[in-house]
């Protein structure tokens, strides 16, 4: 038998299971589907369409988004000369300069040199270090750095409501396996509701 071309609407996604309904009529049921060309976009992730409507929003002149948030402002409009991020006050008092352990918690996996250096400043309190960029190519350590800063913040100092955020579900997905393999399981993980069902 030859091959068959059809053209069709996707009727439904769930995980990695579609429904595609024949535009022309065409009943594949019983056949074998070889190949499948997508036309045009797809529609936009549930992300993106609320980044897209941020973004409207301060377009249309909504400045308090950008003004009332001093990550937002420290990060995008930080004019000072010196590098000197602006914190509210109540942010600072009355921390120490430098976190004080509470317990005796010993890591479950070793660091680098570098690693550790990171994870030193993400553990800081002090303003200065409020913001930590941790930079490098794939394979370098970096989500072991996120997994031995959440473990030594919540065993180590004791603290709490702990956010991680990524851009991605695959490095949401990364951090939650990376946190799984030191044994350290006390979190909840959000992802959309597409993603989770190939995981």
């Amino acid at each position: 038998m030859g091959s068959i071309v059809s053209n069709g609407i996707v009727g439904g996604i769930r995980g990695r299971t579609g429904h595609i309904n024949s535009t022309n009529n065409i009943q594949l049921a019983g056949t074998e589907v070889l190949t499948i060309t997508s036309i045009g976009r797809d529609d936009p992730t549930t992300a993106e369409a609320k980044r897209a409507a941020v973004i409207l929003r301060i377009l249309q002149g909504d400045l308090g988004l950008l003004e009332d948030s001093p990550w937002v402002r420290n990060i995008w409009f930080n004019t000072k000369d010196d590098d000197n991020l602006s914190w509210p006050e109540e942010w600072s008092l009355p921390k120490l300069s430098e976190p004080v352990r509470t317990s005796s918690f010993s890591p479950s996996r070793v660091l680098n040199p570098s690693q550790q250096k990171a994870l030193n400043v993400m553990l800081s309190q002090r303003d200065v270090h409020r913001i930590t960029i941790v930079q490098g190519p794939p394979g370098t350590g970096k989500t072991s750095v996120i997994s031995s800063f959440v473990q030594y913040s919540v065993k180590g100092f004791n603290r709490t409501g702990i956010w991680l955020v990524a851009q991605s579900n695959v490095a949401v997905k990364n951090i939650a396996e990376k946190l799984i393999n030191d044994n350290f399981e006390d979190w909840k993980l959000l992802v959309s509701k597409d993603f989770i069902y190939d995981w």
